[in-house]
């Protein structure tokens, strides 16, 4: 039986903005945690870095420049939580039935976000001040 596109069925990462992906990587690693190898994403103006987390991941965002929404969030609201991210089987499916119940999106077809994945966000305002990713990944059940 194959999952529908919508409602999302896991959490697939919380993205958090940091200054330095090597200085932030060093705090989770005394957790035990295991950071992934960074991966340079010129388009959205960031470098991201995994962090495995068993049922879900961390993805670190670090700013390449002072351009970008990376950027312009870690000069207006400094380090920390800036989404979290929604893995969907079909992403323009998700994303047709979320624009059919309303909801603004910043992104109306899907980009490429890290590892290959296809990722929309979904506007703050119509979703109680969170911005919200979806994700069509590769992964199908563990991170």
């Amino acid at each position: 039986m194959t999952r529908p596109a919508w409602p999302p069925d896991r959490v697939d990462h919380l993205g958090i903005v940091v200054r330095s992906i090597a200085v932030a990587s060093g705090f989770y690693e005394t957790l035990g945690l295991t950071v992934g190898p960074a991966e340079t994403l010129p388009d959205d103006g960031v470098s991201a870095a995994f962090v495995v987390t068993g049922g879900t991941r961390l993805e670190l965002l670090e700013p390449l420049g002072s351009g970008g929404p990376i950027a312009r969030f870690l000069a207006r609201k400094g380090e920390g939580i800036h989404h979290i991210a929604f893995d969907v089987r079909d992403i323009v499916a998700a994303l047709d039935e979320a624009r059919r119940a309303g909801v603004a999106l910043i992104d109306a077809t899907p980009r490429r976000g890290a590892h290959n994945t296809r990722i929309a966000f979904l506007h703050p305002k119509d979703t109680s001040g969170v911005l919200i990713e979806l994700v069509e990944s590769h992964y199908t059940s563990t991170p």
